[in-house]
């Protein structure tokens, strides 16, 4: 059948009707093809037809079409996606699958092909022979210390990482990982799993590259069984896979790549988007497609977020555009604190009829937390797609609830052992170990630690000072004994010292604290706090079980990839968040790669909505005052100007204005009457200004996008 037919086909008898671009895509079969499609362009679509064409209009058997993708679930939701349109038949020998499934199946041919024992793998979970296990261990040899859980995460991913980007180990020793003696320990690793036949899903990739670069004869036998490949979620995808990709495709290049570097978002698992950059200089006779139509949102979603995603300059030049409605415009709420946002959001779900439709989401699992108490205690069901949080095992949270129990129980050593260092009484290891060995019926750590041999008169004085403020805790209600820890017992100080020394961001320990007080300032007794700590962790743990029902879906952007929602609520919208204090440094120092993955990861947030848009944003954290997000002024900036682009030098609320002295600024509110305007600047805070002077002083203009 000729291209129309096959084209009425698609219409008449599947449903399929495809717009200019996409009919473009799919008629691409032979040479290597890029194609970038917008959020909500509708390239499952395209792939299933495209793969409907090589086998009815062009004969190709299906045994000779490999389709990759990055998840389990998306391969198998392209499976039957294919099978329902076009039928099991047409399906039965076309592969569609995830590049580590495919990897494992080539090492694994290899392996039994040499009669040797196939490697066991190495989970990611906690399991007793898992990667994070192994890991632990390793550190705690290395390192003679116990690794937290955040850092654990963050040495498996750094792990990852470098293994994805090809690194050897004169280039990992050139990286700032931010790990205590990471070499060490990646090496320490890497001999371990060879001495006890274990290989991780890394290793899966890098022995599939080495193989195929060594090994001509499995490469040959690839290249033979597949000839054309189809890569989803290209934007995704490592250096490794990359370099897999172009070795089994090689010579024929029948490639065809679909992603969009707008939505590469995994830089911390190595997805290296340059690849697509570098597309034509790989594949010099490519061909770069284009699917600018998105099918999800509404015109007040789409054109700002188009206009948004044209600050960075890593990308291709493209045009989201929608022919759907106009729908609401984009929402931007602005609150006094952390809790009240949390209060609003609660009112706002209470008064939703269609909870599964409504989803809330956040940068960090940390805002997850405060959220589900609120939830849980007005009873509003909610679906959460992250259920393993660090919060509950989290070292600041071990550490407040360390000294509430020592408080409550005056020989818990246990308790002592989390903070005796971290409270400035120059209280040392020896110290500590004195008193473990020697506490006596009867008498509490302080009073053992006062008769350590020789204890210096420092020490002394500020042990004795010490045990006054932690048994003043015991008189307080929870919300205060936190407050009071952080002050009275200087705790605070320590925070912002490990955040120097330990490179943790100071940001995310306050949004811990607040955590913690958020849920304090909701009960009366330390009884009740430690009970409502263990509902909301079983609360989390149990909220799978409404992931088909009417709940209200809590997810981080990262994992909300490849769902829309009617509803979307982004939450916790300020500087040193989203974006993140690191991108923001960074940015400073004049490197931009961080900021341009935050600016792509907020972008992913703003196009999972179909019809109604909230960025919610607020001034303070744990009573400390945090400046709006930039890219919340960014937005909003956007969309006042396609909203009145024949009066730009409009002042209104919500404005972004650049004032003489202080900046850019967000106006909050305009009162004429009392010749008042309000304006939220990023680096001095708020002020109150006289309307009159601002405007025939010329003390304010509009900010105009770049």
């Amino acid at each position: 059948m000729n291209q129309e037919e096959f084209f009425r086909l698609l219409s008449d008898k599947y449903n399929i009707n495809l717009n200019p671009q996409q009919k473009e895509a799919v008629l691409r079969i032979h040479g290597p093809s890029l194609l970038l499609s917008v959020p909500g362009g509708g390239k499952t679509t395209v792939i299933v037809s495209r793969c409907a064409n090589m086998v009815l209009n062009h004969k190709i058997p299906p045994e000779k079409i490999l389709t990759l993708t990055f998840s389990k679930a998306a391969a198998q939701d392209m499976k039957t996606r294919f099978c329902d349109i076009f039928g099991k038949e047409l399906a039965r020998n076309m592969v569609f699958s995830t590049i580590h499934s495919f990897c494992y199946s080539v090492v694994r041919c290899y392996v039994e092909s040499k009669n040797k024992p196939m490697p066991q793998i190495l989970e990611d979970g906690e399991g007793q022979i898992s990667k994070n296990q192994m890991l632990k261990r390793i550190y705690h040899e290395v390192n003679n210390e116990y690794i937290s859980d955040d850092r654990l995460e963050d040495l498996s991913n750094s792990v990852s990482f470098v293994k994805n980007m090809l690194y050897t180990e004169d280039d990992i020793k050139k990286l700032d990982i931010g790990i205590k003696n990471f070499i060490d320990i990646y090496n320490a690793y890497e001999k371990r799993k060879k001495s006890e036949g274990y290989i991780d899903y890394d290793d899966m990739l890098t022995g599939t590259y080495k193989l195929l670069k060594r090994n001509t004869g499995i490469t040959n036998m690839l290249r033979e069984r597949y000839h054309y490949i189809n890569v989803d979620e290209s934007q995704d995808t490592s250096l490794v896979q990359h370099e897999i990709i172009k070795l089994v495709a090689h010579p024929k290049n029948n490639i065809f790549m679909v992603g969009d570097e707008d939505q590469s978002i995994y830089g911390f698992r190595a997805a290296f988007p340059q690849a697509l950059l570098d597309f034509k200089k790989t594949y010099p006779d490519a061909k770069i497609l284009l699917m600018e139509r998105n099918y999800r949102s509404t015109k007040s979603i789409v054109i700002p977020a188009n206009i948004f995603i044209k600050q960075n300059k890593g990308r291709y030049e493209k045009n989201m555009y929608t022919e759907n409605e106009e729908g609401e415009a984009v929402v931007f709420k602005h609150v006094k604190n952390r809790n009240e946002q949390y209060a609003y959001l609660t009112s706002v779900l209470k008064s939703e009829s269609n909870l599964s439709e409504c989803a809330v989401l956040y940068r960090n699992n940390i805002s997850a937390i405060p959220l589900v108490d609120y939830l849980e205690y007005n009873n509003i069901p909610f679906y959460i797609r992250d259920t393993n949080l660090h919060f509950f095992k989290h070292w600041v949270v071990n550490d407040v609830l360390s000294f509430i129990r020592l408080a409550l129980d005056p020989c818990d050593i246990e308790a002592f052992g989390q903070i005796y260092y971290k409270i400035g009484a120059f209280i040392s290891r020896e110290m500590f170990e004195y008193v473990a060995e020697n506490m006596g019926k009867g008498k509490g750590v302080m009073e053992t630690l006062l008769n350590f041999p020789n204890l210096p008169e420092d020490t002394c004085n500020a042990v004795k000072y010490l045990a006054g403020q932690i048994e003043t805790i015991d008189y307080l209600k929870p919300l205060k004994a936190i407050e009071f820890i952080e002050k009275e017992c200087e705790y605070e100080k320590y925070i912002r010292r490990a955040s120097k020394e330990m490179g943790y961001s100071i940001d995310s320990l306050n949004y811990i604290i607040d955590g913690l007080k958020s849920i304090a300032s909701r009960v009366d007794s330390f009884d009740e706090f430690f009970g409502r700590l263990s509902i909301l962790k079983s609360a989390i743990e149990n909220s799978g079980k409404n992931r088909y029902k009417n709940a209200v879906v809590l997810t981080t952007i990262h994992s909300s990839k490849g769902l829309e929602f009617d509803k979307v609520y982004m939450i916790d919208l300020v500087d040193g968040q989203f974006p993140s204090s690191k991108s923001i440094s960074d940015c400073k120092e004049g490197n931009d790669a961080l900021m341009e993955e935050e600016v792509r990861l907020f972008y992913v947030g703003v196009t999972r909505a179909r019809k109604y848009l909230e960025l919610i944003t607020f001034s303070k954290v744990n009573n400390k005052p945090v400046s709006v997000s930039r890219f919340v002024h960014r937005f909003n900036l956007v969309q006042k100007q396609t909203e009145s682009r024949a009066l730009p030098n409009e002042i209104c609320e919500g404005a972004i204005l650049e004032h003489v002295k202080f900046g850019q600024g967000l106006v909050t509110r305009i009162d004429e009457s009392k010749d008042l305007i309000v304006i939220e600047f990023e680096g001095v805070g708020t002020k109150m200004l006289s309307l009159k002077t601002c405007i025939d002083g010329k003390k304010i203009q509009p900010v105009k996008i770049s």
